[in-house]
């Protein structure tokens, strides 16, 4: 009993010492099986580590373990409360720990990086098989460049419902009275629709006659003409949030920082430039200026910032990039010195109206329309899987970026319309002819009949709504936005694997949320049912 080893072990939030672990071992294989994993060694003297997804309890420290409940709350407490390790280190110690036996802030985080290591695990159905002793910031790379699928979202796969799915309709809704086809449902039922001003608007007058003409033709029929047999109507929702984690700054480049403390370059353009002088005579007061900004006596001047970023002082430095305007082009920013790394401009999401996260990915520099079509394509490679509307607040301009470079007659011309989202419209349509024409994201006079559905109120009077919740990228930005102090702090690694964590987790959420919901309507609708039948 003297060569078991002894732990301590957190069982949900109870501490129990003195608890033996052990370990099995096939004499043929050489095989090791402990309670979390299986450490396997092959032929050429390599050894291997697999994790184990039916673990019952994980090992976080050189003496510590934790059942899974204990780490799943980790990943819970962390996507609820928008917690780091170490606000949930400081909330477990002060409400749990007992006497000398407390958690760090490193074992939490081997608690959440072994935890969700599980849970993507079990969604792809895979045991996760790495080199035995990598530090956890190579685990959380290769956990990503393995289970990561390049940001799509498991939980996502084959997702469909009634939020994000619409039956095809052939014809409009006879409450679309409208006769300009740049009328927003919502906004112009009771007002003219205000006239685009400048180029193009001979091209509008001309479109709101012949849309005249079209309600014309169709004035006998009345009733929507819904067509079953059709493929269902899909939209997604394309935005991004400026967050990112930071990366070489040599130009071009985006590789992982070689020293993620002080480093600005990675480990190949470190061994180029990392020894070679920060600043010239001629460039002295650049580096000066540079180090004034990020001085201690800069610091509480940082923080007011932080905490008032509405509040902008003529006396605070200037900030270091920019929001980009989503309605204007991208701007080319050039890297005027190395004294600092660059950073990823934002963080890609795409999702469907329902809030179900369908893939993300990082944009370094700019959230171009060139890269927004090049990523769109890679989620949906083939004519079968693209959606019927994608709603992006830069929609105008990704149209444009599609036609001038070909890739609106290639892939989706045939499938798919970029729309904006209404707040863009409303403020674009008047000077911007494609955004008024095509971009409509609800047209009043029914000209895209699948974005805008008639529905009843409380006081059983038929209105108009939109087919679609264009805003749920921004519902997601605003809840995402909760981890950027702590995701900025992150290697590119960490950053990577939490984000993708997080996204997942909220998917699923999300996707319980539904059918919770479809559950608990169901069962109110037997109880009524019940309630008649005893009538």
């Amino acid at each position: 009993s003297n060569d078991v080893p002894q732990v301590t072990l957190m069982k949900n939030n109870k501490i129990y010492t003195g608890v033996p672990v052990l370990t099995g071992s096939c004499p043929g294989c050489k095989t090791l099986y402990l309670a979390d994993r299986e450490r396997v060694s092959d032929e050429n003297g390599g050894v291997s580590r697999v994790y184990v997804n039916a673990a019952q309890y994980i090992k976080v420290g050189q003496s510590l373990w934790v059942d899974r409940m204990f780490s799943a709350a980790v990943l819970n407490g962390m996507y609820s409360f928008h917690a780091s390790a170490s606000a949930y280190t400081e909330y477990w110690n002060n409400s749990y720990s007992s006497g000398s036996v407390k958690i760090t802030r490193r074992q939490v985080w081997q608690a959440f990086v072994q935890e969700s290591i599980r849970s993507l695990g079990s969604a792809s159905d895979i045991d996760l098989v790495l080199p035995d002793g990598l530090p956890i910031d190579d685990v959380t790379k290769e956990a990503f460049s393995l289970l990561g699928e390049n940001g799509m979202i498991r939980a996502a796969n084959q997702h469909s419902c009634p939020e994000c799915s619409q039956p095809y309709i052939s014809q409009a809704d006879s409450l679309l009275t409208g006769e300009d086809p740049a009328g927003l449902v919502g906004v112009d039922e009771s007002q003219p629709v205000p006239p685009l001003v400048g180029a193009g608007a001979n091209l509008a007058a001309e479109d709101v006659a012949q849309a005249q003409r079209d309600a014309q033709q169709h004035a006998q029929s009345n009733n929507m003409n819904v067509d079953i047999d059709a493929t269902p109507v899909k939209m997604i929702v394309v935005d991004g949030i400026v967050m990112g984690p930071t990366h070489c700054a040599y130009e071009e480049c985006t590789s992982e920082l070689g020293n993620a403390r002080g480093g600005v370059f990675c480990p190949l353009h470190d061994c180029e430039y990392g020894s070679k002088c920060r600043a010239c005579i001629d460039h002295q007061a650049q580096w000066k200026k540079h180090s004034l900004n990020r001085s201690k006596q800069s610091l509480a001047g940082v923080k007011r910032m932080l905490q008032r970023p509405a509040e902008n002082m003529p006396w605070q430095p200037a900030t270091e990039r920019e929001p980009q305007p989503h309605d204007q082009p991208t701007l080319d920013t050039q890297t005027s010195n190395y004294f600092s790394p660059s950073r990823f401009y934002c963080v890609e999401t795409t999702c469907a109206p329902c809030g179900v996260v369908i893939a993300w990915t990082k944009f370094s520099k700019a959230e171009s329309p060139t890269k927004i079509l090049n990523w769109l394509e890679s989620i949906y490679p083939t004519e079968e899987s693209r959606p019927a509307y994608i709603c992006i607040d830069k929609a105008c301009l990704v149209l444009r970026t599609a036609i001038a470079n070909g890739c609106w007659d290639n892939v989706w011309k045939n499938t798919t319309r970029f729309i904006v989202d209404s707040y863009h419209y409303i403020n674009h349509r008047t000077t911007d002819y494609i955004c008024r024409k095509w971009c409509n994201p609800a047209p009043l006079n029914g000209s895209a009949p699948n974005l805008v559905i008639s529905a009843v109120d409380k006081n059983g009077r038929s209105y108009l709504k939109r087919a679609f919740n264009t805003q749920a990228c921004e519902q997601l930005n605003s809840w995402l936005g909760g981890f950027d102090s702590i995701l900025r702090r992150m290697t590119q690694g960490n950053f990577n694997w939490f984000l993708h964590t997080m996204l997942f987790y909220h998917t699923r959420i999300v996707i319980q949320k539904q059918r919770t919901g479809k559950e608990d309507h169901l069962a109110e609708e037997n109880v009524d049912n019940e309630v008649d039948d005893s009538l």
